[in-house]
């Protein structure tokens, strides 16, 4: 499907693509599945060239980061698997290799980079303000994992009045069926494309 953009109004948001969660050489990432499938699918290189394309064409990228120290959560939730194997705050720990954004990825000067410290962007990060200070209204959804950060920012940016652009090849989930179920649920809040017409839609 054909979209169309305006890039005075968009801006990409880069989403806890960071090392705990997304390289080989991490437990975690392996534990979860993350470091197997972005080997398996290049989520890396297709994100690095829409960054690449968004820079080119002055389409602002924002790093969203996980901190689970970051904000002014009241608490933490306790229940369930993910938050057992997070317990204890050394999960992408700022400063830290775990924490540091992947390095075909990372920030270049000048690029708004947030703390945030669950599953959605906007929670205790001061997304809505980078974000309003720009008048952007629409927002192109990348990261890890599609399942959590990514549709659960989806979910946010809704009910805050953003537009949501999901690039789908340009996230991950543990398996690919999951990725794709994920990505089925999020097509009626969202327009779905690939990297490569995300970027032939910024001209």
């Amino acid at each position: 499907m054909a979209i169309n953009i305006d890039k005075s109004k968009t801006a990409l948001l880069v989403m806890d693509v960071q090392n705990d969660i997304t390289h080989i050489d991490s437990p975690m990432a392996r534990q979860l599945g993350f470091a197997q499938m972005i080997q398996q699918t290049g989520m890396l290189n297709n994100l690095r060239r829409l960054m690449d394309a968004c820079r080119a064409k002055g389409v602002p990228v924002v790093h969203v980061l996980i901190d689970l120290e970051a904000g002014v959560q009241p608490r933490m939730p306790h229940r369930g698997g993910f938050f057992q194997l997070v317990s204890g705050g050394n999960v992408c720990k700022r400063g830290t290799w775990g924490g540091d954004v992947a390095d075909l990825v990372k920030p270049i000067p000048g690029e708004a980079v947030v703390y945030k410290c669950i599953f959605s962007a906007f929670v205790s990060s001061g997304l809505q303000e980078v974000l309003d200070a720009q008048g952007i209204t629409d927002v192109i959804l990348s990261g890890v994992s599609t399942d959590a950060v990514v549709e659960s920012t989806a979910w946010d940016a809704n009910d805050r009045g953003y537009s949501n652009i999901l690039a789908e090849d340009c996230c991950i989930c543990a398996t690919q069926e999951a990725h794709e179920i994920t990505v089925r649920r999020m097509a009626g809040r969202c327009d779905v494309a690939k990297a490569d017409e995300i970027i032939a839609a910024l001209g």
